[in-house]
This record gives C-alpha cells, sequence and structure tokens, in this order.
C-alpha cells in the first residue's frame, strides 16, 4: 500500500509542536516521488492442537508498520551550485535524526515518539512513532537535486486524526441526606451526584479516552456505560482548583494529579486497567459520580478518531 501521491507530510519531533517540524512533500521543495506502507508485524499466541492435525488459534497483536518515502530534493536556482538543495538536505536530515530540536535527540530518551502529519484535501492525520533510515544518493547537486530513501517506523498500525474531539460534564450541587446506614468512611452527610454526556466517536477502529476531572468533588468514579468503570478509593479528594488527568495513550501514558503527583495506587481493583481504556466508533455514555457541595466540578473527556488505514 502506498499513499496518494500529493500528500503533505510534517515530521513533528518532540518538544516541537505542529507548524515548527520539518515539512515536506506537497508545497515544498523536497517532493515525494513514491511511498510504500508495509504491513504490520503479526504476533500470534497460535498452538498446535495436541494429539490431532491443525492449530488453537490464540491472541493476535498488531506491531507498528514501516513507511518508506522516496524523496527528491529539487531546487532549480540556477546559479547557487545547489547550495538551496545542499540546506534543505541539512534540515531533513537533522529532523530525521531527532537532532533539530536544539535541546537533545529525542531518540535517546526511551518511549519518546514523533508525529508524522499527514495533509489531505479534507482532513490531517498522525502517525505515531521515530524517523528511521536515512539514505541520500548521489544525484545532481550543483544542479539542485538530492535524491533521498528515508523511513519512518509507527508504534501502531492506526492512524489518528489531528482533530481532537471533546466532551463535557458539569456538576450539580449534591443535596444533604445526613447520616444514611451503611456508614462508609470518611462519612459525608451529602448525596453521590450523578450526572451523565454521550460521545460520539468516529473512524473505525478503538481510540483511546483520554479523561480529566476537576474538583472540587471526593471520590469520583467514571463510567462509561457498557465498557469499563474508573473508581478512585473513598479517601480521594480534590479540592478547588485541583484536578485529576488520565492518558492512557502507550506514548503518553500517565495518571496524574495536579500535572505533578503520580496517584496510580488510588484507584480500586475494579477500575479498567490503563492499558485497556479505548473505545470503538459509535454513541458512549458517560457518567461522572461524586461528592460535589458546589455543583462546580466537572469532567473533561478527549479522543483522536483512528482509522486503520489513511
Amino acid at each position: 500500500m502506498s499513499f496518494p501521491p500529493d500528500l503533505g507530510y510534517e515530521l513533528v519531533n518532540p518538544p516541537l509542536t505542529p507548524g515548527n517540524g520539518f515539512r515536506f512533500g506537497r508545497g515544498t521543495l523536497v517532493h515525494v516521488a513514491h511511498s510504500e506502507i508495509s504491513s504490520p508485524e503479526i504476533r500470534t499466541e497460535d498452538v498446535p492442537m495436541a494429539r490431532a492435525d491443525g492449530l488453537m488459534m490464540g491472541r493476535d497483536y498488531f506491531s507498528g508498520m514501516t513507511v518508506t518515502f522516496d524523496i527528491n530534493i529539487k531546487t532549480r536556482s540556477p546559479g547557487d551550485n545547489g547550495a538551496a538543495a545542499k540546506e534543505l538536505h541539512r534540515k531533513m536530515s537533522a529532523a530525521w535524526f531527532t537532532e533539530d530540536t536544539f535541546v537533545g535527540a529525542s531518540r535517546l530518551t526511551p518511549g519518546e515518539v514523533s508525529e508524522l502529519y499527514l495533509t489531505d484535501d479534507d482532513r490531517t492525520l498522525i502517525l505515531y512513532g521515530r524517523p528511521r533510515e536515512y539514505q541520500p544518493t548521489r544525484g545532481r547537486t550543483r544542479a539542485g537535486w538530492i535524491p533521498v530513501t528515508a523511513s519512518f517506523r509507527a508504534i501502531t498500525h492506526k492512524f489518528y486524526e489531528a482533530e481532537w474531539q471533546h466532551g463535557s460534564i458539569t456538576s450539580a450541587p449534591s443535596t444533604s441526606t445526613g447520616l444514611v446506614p451503611p456508614f462508609q468512611f470518611p462519612i459525608s452527610t451529602f448525596a453521590v451526584q450523578v450526572l451523565d454526556d454521550f460521545l460520539f466517536v468516529g473512524g473505525n477502529t478503538e481510540t483511546w479516552l483520554l479523561t480529566k476531572v476537576f474538583g472540587p468533588i471526593a471520590q469520583p468514579k467514571i463510567e462509561v456505560t457498557n465498557y469499563y468503570t474508573i473508581e478512585t478509593s473513598s479517601d480521594f479528594f480534590l479540592k478547588a482548583g485541583e484536578w485529576m488527568e488520565i492518558d492512557p495513550r502507550p506514548w503518553s501514558r500517565k495518571v496524574m494529579k495536579n500535572g505533578t503527583t503520580p496517584i496510580a495506587g488510588k484507584f480500586t481493583a475494579q477500575s479498567r486497567r490503563i492499558s485497556m481504556q479505548t473505545l470503538p466508533p459509535g454513541v458512549h455514555r458517560v457518567v461522572l459520580r461524586g461528592i460535589d457541595p458546589t455543583g462546580t466540578a466537572r469532567l473533561e473527556t478527549s479522543w483522536r478518531n483512528a482509522w486503520s488505514t489513511w
């Protein structure tokens, strides 16, 4: 499989942001003559049938795919002896070696990934991974032509839309009920508030759901109907101005309070494992439960629609 020949690309290495990376393809002098997308490697858990013909199928896992580009740097600047082409070549090689950020190569940080943006007429998709092979070949440098073969190794077989989707639930004041048995510590005279929202997930494959709860709220619990629950322990609470953030994406996975304090140990055994907090395409009901006497707590959700092809 290959990409259309007229896509625009941008390689963004951390900590750079979109718009500050290296652009190539459509609208640039770094032309993509051809691209090739490899099929992702498949890791199987098949086992032979005992005392019988055949196999017992196990779980199948997809590794990341590799995108290979055949590129022509063509500046066609008469009289500069290829100086403009050489400058573009240097910038591209710095980006491909993740050394264009001026804060050190991101490839030296375990788990750090780059973003490859692919822009068509109607949308922009992202591949997460790292630039790998970079091989220039001899063309006509003095005439402004430098051919390059380069590859990008993705960490997954999925493409993610660049545009974020969002949902939000704003709390209402919990009502005072007095002491109602059975008692559970810490004891509160306020009822648990229940509020919901509906998420419309697009794409054609599962995507990661990011959640953020803003206080004040005690014992916040997030439910995705028919899918999973995220439940904090009975002693967990957020004050006004505090927040809890859950990012399950493998390349930026974290469970933090106020952006600095890890709180992975503040969840019950009923909570969905963070590596499984995904949603398939469709409509999903999300519920926020918790104790909030002020009515100012809220839940924010965000996701990027995912596709199994460009």
